[in-house]
Formats: C-alpha cells, sequence, structure tokens
C-alpha cells in the first residue's frame, strides 16, 4: 500500500479538486460544458496515472532523482562503513532491493566468521591474509553491484532491467561461494589439535585460496571481453 501513497493522493486531489471546480463554476448548468469538463478531468486522470504506472514498471518512485549512484559515490569509499552506507541506499530502489539486502546480509556474515577465525587461530600468519583476501573479494563485489546499478537507473527496457540484475544475482552467488569456503575454513581450523592437522589445515587453506585465485581470473576475463 505504501507504494502506492503517491499516486492514491494524486487522484484524490484531481478529484477533490475536479468536484469544486465544477459547483464553483457552475458547469453542471450547461451539459456541453459538463461533458468537456468530465472528457478533460479523465484525461488528466489517465495521464497521472500512466506516469507513475510508468515509474513503477522501471522501479522508480516519483518526484524521486533519478540517479543516486554518482561520481563521488565511488570517491567516498574509504572504510567499509563507506560502502555499506551506499549498499543501505540501493535497499530503498526497488530494482535491486533485494539483492543489495542479500549482499549487507552476505557483509555481515563474513564478519562474524572473521571473528570466529581470530577466536579459533588467534589471529595472525596466513589466516590473517586469508581474511583480508576475502573482505577485498566482498567490497570488491559491492563496488561492481554499485556501478551496475548506476546503470541500472538508466534502464528503461524490461529486457535490459533483468540483465543487469541478472548481473546482481551473480554477484552474490559469488560471494555464496566464498562465504562456504569460508565456513569450510572454519569447520576445519576448529579441528587442528594432535600431530595429524597440518593436512586439515593445508585442506582447508587451499580451498579458499583456490577460490579467490578463480574469482580474480574471473575478472580478469570480464575486463578483457
Amino acid at each position: 500500500m505504501k507504494k502506492y501513497t503517491g499516486q492514491i493522493i494524486f487522484n484524490l486531489i484531481v478529484a477533490l479538486s475536479g468536484a469544486l471546480l465544477y459547483g464553483a463554476a457552475g458547469i453542471g448548468d450547461s451539459t456541453g460544458a459538463s461533458i468537456a469538463f468530465v472528457l478533460v478531468l479523465m484525461s488528466l486522470l489517465s495521464g497521472g496515472n500512466y506516469y507513475f504506472i510508468k515509474l513503477a514498471s522501471t522501479g522508480k518512485k516519483a518526484f524521486q532523482p533519478s540517479y543516486v549512484i554518482n561520481e563521488q559515490t565511488f570517491d567516498n569509499l574509504n572504510e567499509p562503513k563507506d560502502y555499506l552506507e551506499v549498499m543501505k541506499n540501493l535497499k530503498n530502489y526497488p530494482l535491486c532491493r533485494q539483492e543489495a539486502s542479500r549482499m549487507i546480509e552476505q557483509w555481515e556474515l563474513y564478519k562474524k566468521k572473521s571473528e570466529a577465525l581470530d577466536a579459533i587461530t588467534s589471529s595472525g600468519g596466513v589466516y590473517e591474509v586469508v581474511n583480508q583476501d576475502v573482505e577485498s573479494v566482498m567490497l570488491n563485489n559491492m563496488t561492481l553491484f554499485m556501478k551496475r546499478s548506476a546503470i541500472l537507473q538508466a534502464a528503461s527496457r524490461q529486457d535490459e532491467i533483468n540483465m543487469h540484475r541478472a548481473y546482481l544475482r551473480e554477484l552474490t552467488g559469488r560471494n555464496e561461494k566464498i562465504l562456504n569456503d569460508y565456513t569450510n575454513l572454519l569447520i576445519e581450523a576448529s579441528q587442528l589439535t594432535g600431530d595429524d592437522s597440518g593436512k586439515s589445515e593445508v585442506k582447508s587453506l587451499n580451498l579458499i585460496i583456490d577460490s579467490i585465485r578463480e574469482y580474480r581470473k574471473e575478472l580478469e576475463r570480464e575486463v578483457n571481453e
């Protein structure tokens, strides 16, 4: 109901204004004037509602700025909190609300896993390097998300919108893969006891390192295409 508030208010204002004008101007005294008035009023209502429907089809709201992503958006990305602030703003944009929400959830999951890894391994060493790599992947995917959202905001055709949204879902899928590997790392790191723990450590670390390496190769392929 909330997303139709603007359209409802518009219709109420037009209808009320029309009723007041109809009575005050004595339009009802003339059949021709009454017909003309009704036709004008219906045209105004039809045009206004078409405007709202057109905006809704592109995921926009009335009186909402066409772009929420601009040059300053990327210039101000200095800390993880800056990335999250932009992602939270994108949750208000209907066409990428679901994907933006998922991206934020994935970041929060990563932070919890990072804290757990610190507790299990006492941080430092190769674990810290891997953790930093995972953070880099998550932030980089947020940047790619923002760039594609900027393009999405300028899209008008449904096929364009669908294509861009598919890419946003692909980014969340990449995060999911890295987070799953991170979970495996946590599980195996928690079992590191005794003389045979080295094999388990190498296996779990190699899995996530390979995932990050493959992720970077995929990005390079996209840039070169």
